[in-house]
């Protein structure tokens, strides 16, 4: 019990060099000045954030992969812009009759930033919006605007799943890839 405790302090006390330089490059964005001094203030409160506010570390050993990332930005600005126009559409009808739903959809991933990654994927597309995610069974709760039936609730599920085959796809490891199929085979020979 002992050790483990000197470990989080260790790990506390760390110094989180990405975090630290993302939240420095933030924080001169935000005060708009680029001098030494913003700088290194900068650094200093960033360094505070990391310590006050420690991150777990993701363990990521998927490498980015040019193909899948572009048919994940394609795809990904398809469904803004389809979704966009349909919610506009409909906003301009004479009467505006919506009946939203809640659905579980649970991934098949197994990884915490595949998980996360999904569900910001699935959050900016006007329409759904994930309210709730569950990381011991990896499910996500989407907020859904206008189901009209079980074939609907069916569509984003899928479409959610496809989601986080194609993030797998852009960013997973082989090994990743191959443990979502295999657990989409599965799916299918059991329904």
């Amino acid at each position: 019990m002992m050790r483990r405790s000197a470990s989080r302090r260790r790990l506390r006390w760390r110094l989180q060099w990405r975090a630290i330089l993302a939240l420095t490059v933030i924080w001169v964005i935000l005060w708009g000045n680029y001098s030494l001094v913003d700088i290194v203030v900068g650094m200093v409160v960033s360094w505070l954030v990391t310590v006050t506010f420690p991150l777990p570390p993701i363990r990521y050993r998927g490498r980015p992969r040019l193909v899948g990332t572009l048919k994940l930005a394609a795809t990904t600005l398809v469904d803004l812009a389809v979704a966009s126009w349909g919610l506009a559409a409909a906003a301009f009808r004479p009467r505006v009759d919506f009946q939203p739903a809640v659905i579980r959809v649970r991934l098949r991933s197994n990884q915490d930033l595949y998980q996360v990654e999904t569900a910001e994927l699935i959050s900016i597309v006007p329409g759904s919006i994930v309210i709730d995610a569950r990381r011991s069974t990896r499910t996500l709760y989407l907020h859904l605007v206008d189901v009209t039936g079980p074939d609907d609730v069916e569509r984003a599920r899928a479409h959610s799943l496809t989601v986080e085959r194609r993030l797998l796809e852009a960013i997973g490891s082989k090994a990743d890839i191959a443990a979502l199929g295999e657990k989409a085979q599965r799916e299918k020979e059991q329904a």
